[in-house]
């Protein structure tokens, strides 16, 4: 008997036209965090734990002994939030060049093949510049209020939260639309590939930054290649199409290309010994 498919949960995430270049990045970065945390990925909010890994970093009290069980999990944190950091790092080069991605993947599996959960960011096709004046931009955290809200309210996206997923690996890809030169990655972390086709029983949550109309044309108004950016009714369209994706594969094509991150972050549960977390203990470093 074949396995049914599961059907990807959709997020209308609401924002509107209120995205700049770098706010686009700035929410895309935090998303991550939050999947990060909330998926058990990391055993406390990214901010928390960067705080405490940088203070045992910078300790300078080197006769204070640690446990065994202390510098081994210190390791594995310290590493895991590196990796991290150099992914977010280059996803905020990627948002703040000349083009957007289309679209930013967040896999969590052993490999991209054998995913359990993918996370996939459908980014608007055109953002207010940084130095845009335009009254439609919003704060960086007035949108992620929004957008945060809109996630923690949602009960089909409470429904994949509910089950726990085990610790395992972060691959992030993005895709670019290759229809010219101009539009290939800003970062070297990230490196073309084939992509792969998606498993079945992979719980797909599609998180859609676009809306049905982007006033944004006092930002780009440009010509590329003598060729103009279209009209509206074009750009629905090409949104229709995209949003319409069943999904199933995430395959470079001609027109269409996927990039991954050269860089992995391994999730890890907390070390508690003689039920105290050993992260307690680098307070007091």
């Amino acid at each position: 008997m074949t396995s049914c498919k599961i059907k990807p949960i959709v997020v209308d995430l609401n924002i509107g036209d209120q995205l700049t270049l770098i706010s686009c990045g700035h929410v895309v970065v935090e998303l991550i965090k939050f999947i990060a945390f909330q998926r058990l990925q990391i055993p406390y909010t990214y901010q928390w734990l960067k705080q405490i890994v940088n203070k045992k970093k910078m300790c300078e009290n080197r006769d204070k002994k640690e446990s065994f069980q202390s510098e081994r999990h210190f390791h594995i944190a310290s590493t895991a939030l590196d990796n991290l950091d150099f992914i977010l790092k280059s996803l905020l080069q990627e948002m703040s060049g000349s083009s957007i991605p289309e679209e930013v993947c967040i896999a969590l599996g052993a490999t991209p093949m054998t995913c359990k959960e993918m996370y996939r960011l459908i980014l608007p096709t055109l953002c207010h510049k940084p130095q845009c004046h335009s009254s439609h931009i919003a704060s960086d955290q007035k949108i992620q209020r929004s957008v945060f809200r809109t996630m923690v309210t949602s009960e089909s996206l409470s429904k994949v939260f509910f089950d726990s997923l085990p610790p395992t690996n972060m691959h992030i890809f993005i895709r670019r639309n290759s229809l010219n030169n101009l539009n290939i990655p800003n970062s070297d972390s990230f490196e073309l590939t084939s992509g792969c086709r998606i498993p079945r029983k992979t719980k797909i949550v599609v998180m859609n930054f676009r809306t049905n109309k982007e006033n944004v044309s006092c930002c780009n108004d440009f010509e590329i290649f003598g060729e103009t950016g279209g009209n509206n009714e074009d750009l629905d369209m090409e949104k229709k199409i995209n949003f319409e994706e069943e999904f199933e594969e995430m395959e470079s094509t001609d027109t269409m290309k996927w990039y991954q991150s050269t860089y992995v972050m391994k999730g890890f549960k907390d070390c508690v010994v003689n039920g105290n977390s050993v992260t307690n203990s680098w307070n007091d470093s």
